[in-house]
């Protein structure tokens, strides 16, 4: 099977004029999605408003999808989930919400990351210590479409 990558373009910075920002997730192609409930999402955004290393904005401009590939489903839009614990090590997940499944992961960064490490338990998981001890991470960021 190709490599196949999702592409994000960040809406440009006035300050930075016709410059957009792009990062690249690893599709993460399986069989059963892994499903985010709604309230981490909900939970991570709230918790923007209390602590300094909690962040969240909108900045997803398009996602293009690079690679030989037809995706399953049709996202409505699209969330990115980027954090770096207490040892600076930096990951990331690029979710896309589909109807009647939620917000379902389908992207992993840093791509050279092994995929057999990325189970729905590992996922679920590190939302969960997200939320209940934000504290463990440098930073949690949340970006929008």
């Amino acid at each position: 099977m190709d490599s196949v990558f999702y592409k994000v373009i960040f809406k440009a910075i006035e300050d930075v004029e016709n410059v957009n920002l792009m990062m690249s997730f690893k599709n993460l192609n399986l069989i059963n999605p892994i499903a985010i409930p709604s309230e981490f999402i909900n939970k991570l955004r709230d918790l923007s408003e209390e602590l300094e290393n909690v962040i969240h904005f909108q900045n997803i401009e398009e996602v293009l999808i690079i690679g030989n590939f037809v995706p399953r489903y049709k996202h409505n839009y699209y969330l990115i989930n980027l954090f770096e614990n207490v040892n600076g090590k930096k990951q990331g997940y690029l979710i896309g919400n589909v109807n009647k499944l939620g917000d379902i992961i389908i992207g992993v960064w840093p791509f050279n990351r092994q995929l057999l490490e990325v189970t729905p338990d590992v996922i679920i998981n590190s939302f969960k210590e997200m939320i209940e001890s934000p504290n463990n991470y440098r930073k949690i960021c949340i970006i929008s479409q």
